[in-house]
């Protein structure tokens, strides 16, 4: 696996996961296949099921590779931050071994509009036992981001703001169920924000990476997603002493991964 996972319980305001690279050959192996469109592929790796890596163009290998070239401070924040995404998806495949588990596939460009991740956890009569909503910043400004773009986003969702895309996005996903089990599940769960798990996904600074001070970075959480059940309230931190800089280097990982990829 390429990650190992570090648990803080912050009670009563969160339940944090740090994200501790394991094997960056591994890594960089599956998220270059999520850059190919492998999403399926990459899910049956992480549920230790063998299956043969199905052929990709070379056109998109070589769009894939562009993607990880970049030549602007904006092009390398926009590339970092879906890159991020997708390690984040991993983390939540990873974190939900042994449950029934739907999730969106990763966004196929950088910057792309929507929820960063969303995924269902079901029950085995197919009713939502959890509806994990994430959101992703990869960020030298973890606190302002926080406050600035995750909260917010987070209330809303609360306030059911949101509901439509949510209905849109888990019926989509819940696609080989029957038209009856679906809307069930919008008249009996998808409503519900006690069936909703808030995943904040950010990079605390190097030098403050302690479990105190990333504590901190979470403050206000139990007044956006209120209630006492703190396991609705999930954070996701990734550090390193410079991200631009590892993210650079993972990208030529990358980068000659997909390299062996050409027939």
């Amino acid at each position: 696996m390429p990650f190992i996972h570090s648990h803080t319980d912050h009670k009563p305001l969160c339940h944090e996961t740090e994200l501790l690279i394991k094997d960056i050959h591994i890594l960089a192996e599956q998220v270059g296949l999520l850059l190919l469109g492998k999403h399926r592929h990459v899910a049956s790796i992480l549920a230790a099921k063998s299956r043969n890596i199905t052929f990709s163009t070379q056109t998109m290998i070589d769009r894939a590779q562009r993607q990880l070239t970049v030549s602007t401070e904006i092009e390398r924040w926009k590339r970092d931050g879906w890159l991020f995404q997708m390690m984040t998806w991993i983390s939540v495949r990873m974190e939900n071994t042994g449950v029934t588990l739907v999730s969106q596939a990763p966004h196929t460009n950088p910057a792309q509009h929507g929820i960063d991740g969303l995924a269902i956890v079901l029950t085995s009569t197919n009713k939502i036992s959890a509806l994990i909503i994430a959101e992703d910043k990869y960020t030298e400004n973890p606190r302002k981001t926080i406050l600035k773009e995750v909260w917010p986003e987070f209330k809303l969702f609360e306030k059911g703001e949101f509901d439509s895309q949510l209905v849109t996005q888990t019926t989509m996903l819940l696609g080989n169920l029957s038209d009856d089990e679906v809307d069930e599940m919008i008249e009996n769960d998808i409503y519900k924000t006690s069936n909703r798990i808030y995943r904040a996904g950010i990079t605390p600074l190097h030098k403050n990476n302690t479990p105190t001070k990333r504590k901190k970075l979470f403050k206000g959480y139990d007044l956006c997603v209120t209630g006492s059940l703190q396991g609705r309230r999930q954070a996701l931190t990734f550090s390193q002493p410079n991200i631009r800089d590892w993210m650079d280097d993972f990208s030529v990982e990358i980068y000659n991964f997909l390299e062996t990829q050409r027939s």
